[in-house]
């Protein structure tokens, strides 16, 4: 008899560590896409590695942005594999190139997510959220149900990891406001596949930090704190 469960996979989910979207004077940097982790974002990466000793990963999964890349090679560093694979239909919701005033800002960056029901809504004069939540839940679920793996570690973003919880939840797009996402965060779930599908999944562990556990002292969203570095500059 075989015992119940006994095929189950996991994954290790993470959002990228601490990055600078804003410059010195309180500009979003031109290239988004393109910032590094900060030093307070290595250090982040480092702990959570450390937290994951022991974790054997049979495969590793980044969006191909650099602070994405750079937070899985912090969790696999010394370790014998895998080798870090990109799948870039996890990358990040797209903003515009339209600078936004303080008001525009909260209301189309901010707390964008929270009008993504909203027919036609946009991130930041960008990408459309229901075309973004529609790449996320297609990429994420093919990604599952591939043959091959046990145990996945998938570095991806705020708004990524938002939107693969409100698709396996089924929350659609009124639940990306609702999963908030700190940075160099673990979330864990489990999941069965038969013949090509997901059957059924377990969230097991969300919004972790090893280095940071409760945030008593701040209990802004990322974006909140961010945007407040902007607006004090």
């Amino acid at each position: 008899m075989t015992m119940l469960g006994a095929n189950r996979r996991r994954v290790y989910l993470m959002r990228h560590g601490d990055v600078a979207y804003y410059d010195s004077e309180g500009q979003r940097v031109a290239e988004p896409d393109k910032v590094p982790l900060t030093e307070l974002g290595l250090h982040q990466a480092q702990a959570m590695g450390k937290a994951l000793t022991g974790i054997d990963f049979d495969r590793a999964v980044c969006t191909g942005l650099l602070r994405t890349v750079q937070t899985a090679e912090a969790i696999l560093e010394g370790r014998d594999g895998p080798e870090l694979e990109t799948i870039g239909a996890l990358r990040e919701i797209k903003s515009g190139n339209v600078p936004l005033n303080r008001d525009q800002a909260l209301n189309d960056m901010v707390y964008a997510f929270e009008r993504a029901a909203e027919p036609g809504a946009r991130f930041a004069f960008g990408e459309p959220l229901a075309d973004f939540y529609e790449r996320i839940s297609v990429a994420i679920e093919d990604l599952l149900t591939q043959d091959g793996w046990d145990t996945m570690l998938i570095a991806a973003h705020g708004g990524v990891n938002r939107a693969i919880f409100s698709w396996l939840t089924g929350a659609g797009l009124a639940g990306l406001s609702r999963f908030e996402q700190d940075t160099a965060c673990l979330n864990i779930f489990d999941l069965d596949v038969e013949d090509g599908k997901m059957t059924r999944y377990f969230l097991r562990m969300l919004n972790w930090r090893p280095d940071e556990p409760w945030r008593l002292d701040d209990r802004r969203t990322n974006q909140e704190r961010y945007f407040s570095q902007r607006a004090d500059a």
